[in-house]
């Protein structure tokens, strides 16, 4: 078995205590994790106009018990009270990370405006997100980003066709079986998908059937499997703080079953690009999630061009 941590920094708070709560875990267990972290403003409060778009998304607020969870600062972030930077607050975490042998990628600019307003701000101002993500990354770690996490699992064809001019190893945008590559307006991308392949705490947590902690231990170890490559998406703001007794348990769990930790970078890299399956990005809705991600469609029967 096969297990990726993808972890990823939405807020001031999840960098500042999170990280590295979740960092020195990993470290004292041996196990290897990719972090992702938003490069700009902590904007979270913004996205309480959810609430007003998507009905679902208060019901979430709730059983997630997401003031608990944030803090009232985080979730009043960017409205009542001033927006904190997320990366250049805290660039030695980042720095300590990599130090650490973690790896370090791109999880956009401004989180909640990417996630609410991907398809209505335009390319030019999705180039400024992007280059300025990229540009706070390689001002803190001294050399140029490798992959990128697009916030909250949205992307379009204009956001995918900017990141292919990044020369990244690999993305991570979408929710999905299996690594491949994208087709977009009929060409194929040469930047390879990584896809997250499990739910998310918050959108099992509270359910019926994940009542507690207990329960949702036991529905990730049904989840993982032993055949396959197991990328799952974890936050700073929840595993790394509230939940982190919850998921120390898991991961020491996987570990007694076997598990191989890797980071994403070490599975792009074991690809043959051209050998990957070639797939659409769909739009999609996922149980516990409000509001539509970007998932793996169908596999195509386009031939994959030679790299």
């Amino acid at each position: 078995m096969k297990v990726a941590l993808k972890i990823d920094v939405d807020t001031h708070q999840g960098l500042g205590v999170g990280v590295p709560r979740l960092a020195a875990m990993l470290k004292r267990e041996g196990i290897a994790a990719s972090f992702y972290v938003t490069m700009g403003p902590d904007n979270s409060g913004r996205a309480i106009i959810r609430i007003i778009r998507n009905p679902g998304f208060l019901s979430k607020m709730f059983r997630t018990k997401a003031l608990s969870m944030y803090g009232l600062r985080t979730v009043l972030s960017g409205t009542l009270l001033p927006s904190r930077p997320i990366a250049l607050a805290f660039p030695e975490v980042m720095r300590d990370l990599k130090r650490s042998g973690f790896e370090v990628g791109v999880h956009g600019y401004d989180h909640v405006r990417w996630q609410d307003q991907l398809d209505s701000i335009g390319d030019e101002d999705i180039r400024n997100e992007l280059a300025d993500a990229f540009e706070a990354y390689r001002a803190i770690l001294g050399h140029p980003a490798r992959s990128f996490a697009a916030p909250g699992w949205r992307t379009n064809d204009s956001a995918l066709l900017a990141l292919e001019e990044a020369n990244l190893a690999y993305r991570s945008d979408t929710r999905g079986r299996t690594p491949y590559r994208c087709i977009v307006e009929g060409r194929v991308l040469k930047t390879i998908e990584i896809p997250t392949t499990l739910p998310t705490l918050d959108e099992v947590m509270g359910l019926p059937d994940v009542p507690d902690a207990a329960a949702a231990h036991r529905f990730y170890l049904g989840q993982f499997k032993d055949d396959a490559l197991n990328v799952h998406t974890i936050h700073a703001e929840t595993e790394g703080m509230g939940q982190l007794e919850m998921f120390t348990a898991l991961l020491r769990a996987l570990k007694e079953r076997g598990a191989e930790f890797v980071r994403l970078e070490e599975v792009a890299s074991s690809l043959n690009a051209a050998e990957l399956p070639v797939c659409p990005v769909i739009r999609s809705t996922l149980p516990g999630r409000a509001g539509w991600i970007s998932a793996q469609g169908a596999e195509t029967n386009i031939a994959t061009p030679r790299l």
